[in-house]
């Protein structure tokens, strides 16, 4: 180190720790102003000083917390990201939106029914990428139909578009027959099918097009009463008529009966079915009409619903079926609502004083007295009543019938009560009520070798009147009282004793003695007239001296015998009408024993005891029953039989 350096510090030394030493940085100036301070001479608050309030304040922490910023970045993040899809979805990006897809259909907002229409549809693409594989399907409501095949139902047309690009536009022509009813409404759905490049997801637009028919090309109209009783029979008229300008092809009605509904008849030939009718072509202008009779059956209040469909029947399959029928394509349907009404005048028919329901049953050549009884259900007078019945069966004879007050016209078989032979019928008041009557006779009409199977008299009353200010309710109420008298079959029973003829070979001493066996062969013979029976059954008991010797003829009857009661069991079975000819004819032989005692010398004993029939008569259901008198050894049915071989001898 120099030695001048040397120096230096050891002057700085010696003025560092010496008192009187000089300032050692009066060598360094100070660039500084003058400037007088003023110090305060006491202690006192300085007006600058904070005060104790302000010291928390002053020391607050306002820095924020990481949730709290990554909140503000979220909200941040969301309000940038809205922003950029309304950019994009109102600068029209590419992204795809079915808004910018018009489908425009072109076409009548009204129209005939029946007649050909067409309609123009047209496809605009307003986005800003291409509309790929567009295929195009129309939906067509109920009752259309192709123009190109008129008896085929049109449900839906489709159509392959194929590509459709940015701004541009395709169209299709789209045709179809429409029937319905007048003023109905009916709508046409157009929808589109596509994708877009990139993109496997496939879209869709619908659009709609209301037509209105304001005509239509067939009317149906069906007419019947609006109220009937139960049970009575009543047509209903179908009345179809063409308004159209051509031939409509190949139509059917279809009908579906309600509840209760008893199909008797119609005009025209139904299918099996007896509700389905084929019209066929009905030209321009033609009227067909189809009547249904029937019968109705309900409770009082019943509403029933008929309905019927008018269209082109089914040709889907090409081949025809004649005995089933179904609407393809329906043009037009119809309701027609019936009450079921208690009937304005009650009518009862009563047999002998039996005023019930059910059937009466009697036998050949018995007067009945018949009393047809009638009642004003209503809360007005009816006037002009007349009273009707009508006689039938084959067991009713004309010449029997004895009217009393009322009028037998023979030629119609019905017997008539107006107010010219009743006066009381020409106005019967409400709640009021009468009767008439007549007689008739049972009576068998057969002839030579036919016999009348299930005899019957049958009466069906009816009732007419005028009712005030009512319409479409019937004037006359047409069988709404039946009775009948049913004629019950006759069966027999009859016996007979044999020796030298028969299945059997009789032994034993003729006239028979006391203590010696003597054998008989018994037959018995059943018989029955005019209708079936079934259950047929013959029960007989032996004396206590007769053995059962167990041979019956033929063998295919069934005989039971109880030894212990000594009863004898024929079951017969089911007989046929009128079987006392020979080939229905039907007879059991069995063999019997007897051997006399002492205390029946000189008598004629008894070898079977009463018999007894019994039957069920299948047409009148009435229990029918006959019987036979005791069987003695007196065989005088045998042709060997002599005088005093029917005497026991000692």
């Amino acid at each position: 180190m120099p030695d001048e350096d040397k120096d230096h510090i050891e002057d700085l030394k010696r003025s560092l720790y010496s008192r009187t030493a000089p300032d050692i940085r009066t060598r360094r100036k100070l660039r500084v102003s003058d400037h007088e301070t003023r110090l305060p001479k006491g202690w006192q608050e300085s007006l600058d000083e904070p005060s104790p309030e302000s010291f928390g304040t002053n020391l607050e922490d306002h820095s924020m917390s990481f949730f709290t910023k990554l909140l503000i970045g979220s909200i941040i993040f969301c309000v940038l990201a809205v922003g950029v899809g309304a950019y994009l979805f109102l600068n029209g990006s590419n992204l795809i939106s079915g808004n910018n897809i018009d489908i425009n259909i072109d076409g009548p907002v009204s129209v005939m029914g029946g007649t050909p229409i067409s309609f123009d549809v047209t496809m605009v693409n307003k986005n800003n990428v291409d509309l790929q594989l567009v295929d195009m399907a129309v939906d067509f409501p109920a009752g259309s139909v192709d123009p190109a095949k008129p008896s085929q139902e049109l449900k839906e047309y489709r159509k392959f578009i194929g590509n459709i690009s940015t701004g541009s536009s395709a169209h299709q022509t789209v045709q179809a027959l429409l029937f319905g009813e007048e003023n109905l409404q009916k709508e046409i759905s157009v929808t589109l099918t596509y994708s877009i490049k990139g993109s496997t997801s496939v879209f869709t637009k619908t659009k709609t097009y209301a037509v209105l028919i304001n005509s239509s090309p067939i009317n149906m109209t069906v007419s019947s009463f609006k109220e009937i009783t139960s049970g009575q029979e009543f047509d209903m008229k179908v009345d179809i008529k063409s308004n159209s300008q051509q031939i409509l092809q190949n139509l059917a009605v279809q009908a579906t009966y309600p509840y209760g509904f008893t199909f008797i008849s119609s005009d025209r030939q139904p299918l099996p079915d007896n509700a389905t009718w084929r019209i066929g072509d009905l030209p321009a202008g033609a009227e067909r009409v189809i009547t249904v009779h029937g019968s109705l059956q309900g409770e009082d209040g019943d509403i029933r619903s008929f309905h019927f469909i008018l269209g082109a029947e089914n040709s889907s399959t090409g081949v025809r079926n004649t005995s089933v029928a179904s609407i393809g394509t329906e043009f037009t349907s119809v309701q027609q609502d019936i009450s079921i009404q208690k009937p304005f005048l009650s009518l009862n028919l009563a047999i002998d004083e039996d005023a019930s329901s059910s059937d009466t049953v009697s036998l050949f050549n018995t007067v009945h007295v018949v009393k047809l009884k009638y009642f004003n259900n209503l809360t007005v007078a009816i006037s002009n009543v007349q009273l009707s019945v009508h006689l039938s069966g084959s067991a009713y004879d004309r010449g029997s019938v004895q009217t009393g007050q009322g009028y037998f016209q023979s030629g119609s078989d019905d017997i008539v009560w107006n107010q010219q032979t009743t006066p009381g019928l020409a106005s019967v008041a409400a709640g009021d009520s009468g009767e008439v009557e007549f007689s008739i006779n049972t009576k068998d009409l057969s002839t030579g070798g036919r016999g009348v199977v299930n005899p019957v008299i049958t009466f069906a009353a009816s009732a007419s009147g005028d009712r005030a200010q009512e319409s479409q309710v019937p004037e006359t109420l047409k069988v709404i009282a039946t009775r009948s008298i049913k004629v019950s079959s006759t069966i027999s029973l009859s016996g007979r004793v044999l020796r030298t003829v028969g299945p059997f070979t009789n032994t034993g001493i003729v006239p028979p003695k006391v203590d010696q066996p003597t054998t008989y062969t018994v037959v018995w013979t059943v018989n029955n007239t005019n209708n079936s029976v079934s259950g047929a059954e013959v029960t007989a008991s032996l004396p206590a001296y007769v053995t059962w010797l167990g041979v019956v003829s033929p063998s295919s009857e069934i005989v039971n015998f109880d030894k212990n009661s000594g009863t004898i069991t024929w079951k017969v079975g089911a007989l046929g009408t009128y079987t006392n000819s020979a080939p229905k004819r039907r007879e059991m032989y069995f063999q019997i024993s007897v051997k006399p005692s002492m205390t029946q010398v000189a008598q004629t004993p008894t070898i079977v005891n009463q018999a007894s029939m019994t039957a069920k008569d299948n047409f009148t259901g009435a229990d029918l029953s006959s019987s036979q008198n005791d069987v003695t050894i007196r065989f005088s049915t045998d042709p060997s039989y002599r005088d005093g071989q029917g005497i026991v001898v000692q």
